[in-house]
Parts: C-alpha cells; structure tokens; sequence
C-alpha cells in the first residue's frame, strides 16, 4: 500500500512539473500572430434578398389509402370498400 502511495505521488509531482514546461514550448513553437502578407480590401458585392411564397399546392388523392381508423383520413380521401 505505501509503495503505490509512493508512486502515485511521484508521478502527481512529475505531472506538475512537466506542466509549465510543456505549455512553454508549445507557446514557443506556436505561430506568430502576426502576418507578413498585404492586407487587400475584398471585393464586395451586394445581394437583394426577398421572400419567396411556396405554390400551394392542391391535395389530391392519387394514392389508394387504407384507413384503419377513421378518425385518421382526410375528407373526401376515403376508399370505398
């Protein structure tokens, strides 16, 4: 039990100390903020956008439904049996 104890704490000690160090170099290896290419205006074009309403569209009964339950069927869209 105090042999685990010993390890655990030896590599909770470790991890902290390998933290900063880590975190430093991967600041130092990290990309400049800064950019050395020219910044150009874009090009920008405006775009008129209005709503467009869907076509309604009438519902028919091309399809032969089954009704089960005939509560479930819309009006006129009944097979005769």
């Amino acid at each position: 039990m105090r042999q685990s104890f010993t390890v655990f704490a030896a590599l909770l000690a470790a991890s902290l100390v390998a933290t900063p160090l880590v975190i430093s170099a991967s600041n130092a290896l990290a990309t400049s903020e800064h950019t050395e290419t020219a910044q150009l205006p874009a090009a920008v074009t405006v775009i008129d956008v209005a709503p467009v309403a869907a076509p309604v569209v009438a519902e028919t009964c091309q399809r032969k439904v089954r009704v089960v339950y005939a509560g479930y069927a819309a009006p006129g869209c009944t097979t005769s049996r």
